[in-house]
């Protein structure tokens, strides 16, 4: 019955509006967060695989890198990178003049228009991108890529399924840690054509949480977790990095260690939202020790700090500081 209820809830929802496609393409966990591949998603992907987008595990280096993808993602390339060329033209000029982040291309995709692409992101901060819908109107009917989306609908539906018996429970305890409330909708839309391992996370035009995975050997439920924090704290610890007077030492400290952020934002950022996966998770003891060997020092002590009550503006700060006390003494 509880299920049946959230179902109804999700069916009216506005994030169920703005990202059906393919109504049975979605499944739904017992606490109904969806489940769903997604055609915008696919296209931006399809899009990016042609232009030169080529992140993933390199088996070889030389004489040229080997890097391997996952089947469907091979298959795909494989057409597009061959297809209608005025669509990698009309890419090129739009890529040059909107030189952003992946993860701002998903921002505005999932809050536009399924195919044919007839709108984009209403939202004003997402209007620097406006008329990357007609670009993706372009491909997929230049690359008739409804009918290549539907061809592999049975690997996507496969990994789909092996989200639906361990998603709940890490999801509502950190839901519970940051203290989001049980309103927010949450995505999980799969997406083959990333490298392996990926995991993005973005908003909708409502708030919900789209996390949106790649292709992983199980279901990569730590980098699900850990993205579904950075989208609340990100925001904080970039009003609070700064703050953090011996941040810089740390990180370099960090990343001598394995850490492999760049900047001090996103190394703060990693080590905190971890912290929180790992606690959801239920990790063991070893997986913590493992993680904080690699730079990611603390990480035991911040979790801990979500028992206190503190804002999260606090908190931050309180965490910031146990990276800088907890990693291993100079020799």
């Amino acid at each position: 019955m509880v299920r049946l209820l959230a179902l109804l809830v999700l069916v009216g929802s506005p994030a169920f509006a703005g990202s059906k496609g393919d109504w049975f393409a979605s499944l739904y966990t017992g606490e109904g967060v969806e489940l769903r591949n997604d055609e915008r998603v696919f296209t931006l992907f399809a899009i990016f695989n042609a232009m030169g987008f080529d992140q993933g595990p390199v088996t070889r280096k030389d004489p040229i890198p080997r890097v391997v993808y996952h089947p469907v993602r091979q298959q795909v390339r494989g057409r597009v990178i061959g297809g209608d060329p005025e669509v990698r033209k009309a890419a090129d000029a739009f890529f040059d003049a909107h030189p952003t982040s992946i993860r701002r291309y998903l921002s505005y995709v999932v809050a536009g228009d399924q195919p044919p692409f007839t709108a984009g992101a209403k939202a004003k901060e997402l209007q620097e991108l406006k008329g990357l819908e007609q670009l993706l109107g372009k491909a997929w009917t230049g690359w008739k890529l409804e009918e290549l989306m539907a061809s592999v609908q049975v690997e996507y539906r496969k990994v789909l399924k092996s989200y639906l018996a361990g998603t709940d429970f890490p999801l509502a305890r950190t839901r519970a840690l940051l203290k989001v409330p049980e309103s927010q909708e949450s995505l999980i839309v799969v997406n083959l054509l990333d490298a392996q391992d990926q995991v993005r996370g973005v908003s909708g035009e409502a708030g919900e949480a789209f996390l949106i995975v790649g292709p992983s050997d199980k279901p990569n439920l730590e980098g699900v977790i850990r993205e579904y924090a950075r989208l609340t704290l990100e925001p904080i610890i970039a009003r609070q990095v700064t703050k953090w007077a011996g941040g810089v030492a740390v990180l370099k400290e960090a990343q001598l260690a394995g850490a492999t952020e760049q900047t001090l934002q996103d190394y703060a950022t990693a080590t905190i939202c971890t912290a929180v996966a790992l606690r959801a998770l239920e990790a063991p003891d070893a997986t913590w020790e493992a993680t904080a060997a690699r730079g990611y020092y603390g990480i035991k002590d911040i979790s801990k700090l979500f028992d206190e009550g503190k804002p999260l503006d606090a908190l931050v700060l309180d965490a910031m500081q146990k990276i800088e006390t907890r990693r291993p003494a100079k020799k």
